[in-house]
């Protein structure tokens, strides 16, 4: 959490006064992750997130976006595996344009899924994340997962749909945005 260093006893003017310090006063320093941590936690929590936009009350969503790539980097976040939503990790390889930018992209998915009857939001991804979509009858009892589109940063077409599947895990199938998602909705929902 955080890391405290002992100081030794110095001697330093404050105010034309002699300030003595003991070795019992204690500095604190941030941990990276613990500010990570903070900046990806949303303030408020969200009660009731029935869409991707409902999920962006963090410091990460609000902050200036120069602000928020900056403390990334500066926290060597794409090394480190930091937890962050996809369009962060995109941002900072510059592959896309900006944080609105990856907003529309996941409100327009929500709009596609969110109109067609089964589909249904799930809004507890990883931190920072986004949320995703299953197709509730896809889950049927041969079927471990039901069919489920996910955005992601792997490819600029930024969402994923990953087949009902039982114990062997297929391979996700690469959608370019909303409009390959409404072109192949019909064969996405035979799996």
């Amino acid at each position: 959490m955080v890391q405290s260093k002992e100081i030794p006893v110095v001697q330093a003017q404050q105010d034309g006064a002699r300030v003595r310090r003991s070795t019992d006063d204690v500095q604190l320093e941030p941990v990276p992750r613990l500010e990570w941590s903070l900046a990806t936690e949303a303030h408020p929590p969200a009660l009731e997130a029935a869409t991707p936009a409902s999920l962006r009350r963090s410091w990460i969503h609000t902050a200036p976006e120069h602000q928020v790539l900056e403390l990334f980097r500066k926290l060597l976040g794409a090394k480190r595996r930091l937890p962050a939503p996809w369009w962060l990790r995109a941002l900072d390889r510059g592959e896309i344009e900006s944080r609105n930018a990856a907003f529309e992209i996941e409100d327009e998915a929500h709009a596609v899924l969110g109109a067609r009857p089964g589909w249904v939001f799930v809004p507890w991804a990883g931190i920072g994340e986004a949320g995703y979509w299953e197709f509730a009858p896809s889950d049927r009892a041969t079927m471990r997962m039901p069919t489920t589109v996910v955005l992601t940063d792997e490819h600029r077409g930024w969402l994923n749909v990953v087949p009902a599947h039982g114990e062997t895990e297929p391979v996700p199938v690469p959608v370019k945005q909303s409009a390959g998602l409404v072109s192949m909705l019909e064969q996405i929902e035979s799996w």
